[in-house]
């Protein structure tokens, strides 16, 4: 059997349900007229007479890590997320794609953690070697418990996977960048950085990726085995590299692409930084008063028989609300990273409520238009990193989408990517989605009819790092009068709170 790709296709409608796990290979989806082809590898047959005998085709690009459905029937039509396709036409798949062939409906969809006794199952699925040493359940086959158990014994040092910050990533890829150039070789650059650090995470890395390339793995191979440190563009950029014999180059290139985003995220903290701290100082102060001060205050006025003005009582019953909410914020951060994997499984299973739950953060008053125009800077970046490294422009996309870590982006980007491939230019791609404003894609068009795309990307990168620079300073002189004002009407009824009992108190004397 071939290596699993991870993915199944699931009819739905279907009682039982009818699951064909898909390997890393073509298929041909059909009813199929002879019997012999339904026991050939690479034939997915459907008992079902709207389906003709070979409707679509299913190809798995190993570049791309996706599957493309292609229409293969002269008599019957297919559909894929209602998008109609005719003979000859293809179109990418993602997790989540309805596809319609005839009156058939299916689902690609994430392939559940294999289960000995599974008969949903088409395909048998061989059962681990008992000599073999055991695997941890990867994010995309693990159960909401295994990964709710994984947290806490990565709470633990001695469970804990390696840690990698940014900085010191693209410290690493500056200087390794540099030995390649001076004509060292990757294992001996490798070691060099390794024994040039003093422990840590890092170190480890270093190490475990010498081992390897020491032992005749590719470099790429080699970082793949921390997917949490290297991201899908830094390997892809890797992998370019190594096909091209330019892997310094590219290594040049990657240094660049994290030092601009290293400096985007320095600044964002930069400019949240003193409304956050003028915040909490001001929350500090206020809640000294309440739960310091007026409480020594309050017996005097009680045992003079003296009745505390509505201000100054509404404070102290502000004690009742405080002490609760804190507690069930606290208590909801907790439950929240408790049931973080089931919370993304519930999302996951339903990707409409997913794109709009992180859709909404980037259409948010002040931050909004922040957000969006850092995630265009960042994704031109990386296209722009991985045009110029030699690599295809629907692999760019590709791994492009996931930079920014949100879900609506990266279907937005699919959705471009998805065009792309049915044969849009790139500026009618990027309008159908949200993310980029018509301005650039203008300049895209540009770019394209002059032939100088991966230019002109850059030049709309830069021109966008600019504009969020901006956006950041003004969303900073907005937060802070916001700010100011809101403490100063805090701080003017504490004020009158505590003022109001004095003058009752001289009033009575």
């Amino acid at each position: 059997m071939g290596e699993m790709s991870g993915l199944q296709l699931r009819v739905l409608d279907s009682n039982p349900s009818v699951v064909d796990p898909l390997e890393k290979r073509n298929y041909r989806i059909g009813r199929m007229t002879s019997a012999l082809q339904t026991t050939r590898p690479g034939y997915i047959v459907y008992d079902n007479n709207t389906v003709s005998a070979e409707h679509a085709e299913l190809v798995w690009h190993e570049k791309e890590r996706a599957f493309v459905l292609r229409h293969i029937s002269h008599t019957n039509h297919s559909v894929v997320n209602g998008i109609k396709m005719t003979h000859g036409q293809a179109r990418g798949l993602k997790v989540g794609d309805t596809i319609h062939l005839g009156h058939l409906r299916l689902v690609l969809e994430k392939a559940p953690q294999w289960k000995p006794n599974d008969d949903t199952t088409r395909v048998t699925m061989p059962k681990p070697s008992a000599k073999a040493a055991p695997r941890p359940s990867s994010a995309a086959t693990a159960t909401p418990w295994e990964l709710t158990r994984q947290q806490f014994l990565e709470l633990h040092p001695k469970y804990r996977p390696p840690r990698v910050n940014s900085e010191d990533l693209a410290v690493f890829t500056r200087q390794f960048s540099a030995m390649l150039d001076a004509g060292i070789p990757i294992a001996r650059a490798l070691t060099f950085f390794g024994e040039g650090l003093s422990g840590g995470d890092l170190c480890q890395v270093v190490e475990g990726m010498s081992y390897k390339v020491n032992s005749g793995s590719r470099l790429s191979h080699a970082m793949r085995s921390y997917p949490r440190i290297f991201s899908d563009v830094y390997i892809s950029l890797i992998e370019t590299g190594e096909e091209s014999g330019q892997l310094s180059t590219t290594l040049h290139r990657l240094a660049d692409l994290m030092e601009k985003q290293l400096k985007m995220h320095k600044r964002v903290v930069a400019a949240l930084t003193y409304p956050a701290i003028l915040l909490m100082v001001s929350l500090a102060c206020i809640c000294v008063f309440i739960f310091v001060i007026l409480p020594q205050i309050e017996p005097m006025f009680r045992g003079m028989n003296i009745e505390l003005p509505l201000p100054t009582r509404m404070l102290l019953a502000s004690r009742a609300l405080i002490l609760p909410c804190v507690g069930t914020a606290v208590l909801g951060t907790l439950l929240a990273w408790f049931f973080r994997p089931f919370i993304q499984a519930y999302l996951a299973r339903r990707p409409a409520l997913h794109k709009r739950v992180t859709r909404a953060p980037l259409f948010w008053p002040i931050f909004g238009p922040v957000m969006r125009k850092i995630a265009v800077a960042r994704i031109l970046y990386s296209i722009y990193s991985m045009l110029d490294s030699g690599m295809t422009l629907v692999s760019a996309i590709t791994r492009s989408a996931n930079v920014t870590g949100n879900f609506w982006i990266s279907e937005q980007m699919q959705l471009a990517r998805a065009s792309i491939v049915d044969g849009e230019t790139v500026a009618e791609a990027f309008s159908i989605s949200e993310i980029f404003p018509p301005a650039c894609t203008q300049l895209i068009t540009i770019g394209e009819e002059t032939s100088s795309l991966a230019t002109i990307v850059k030049y709309v990168a830069d021109m966008y790092d600019e504009d969020a620079d901006m956006a950041l300073t003004d969303m900073t002189n907005m937060l802070e009068p916001l700010l100011m004002g809101g403490m100063g009407l805090i701080v003017g009824f504490i004020v009158i709170s505590a003022m109001l009992p004095t003058l009752e108190l001289i009033n009575h004397l």
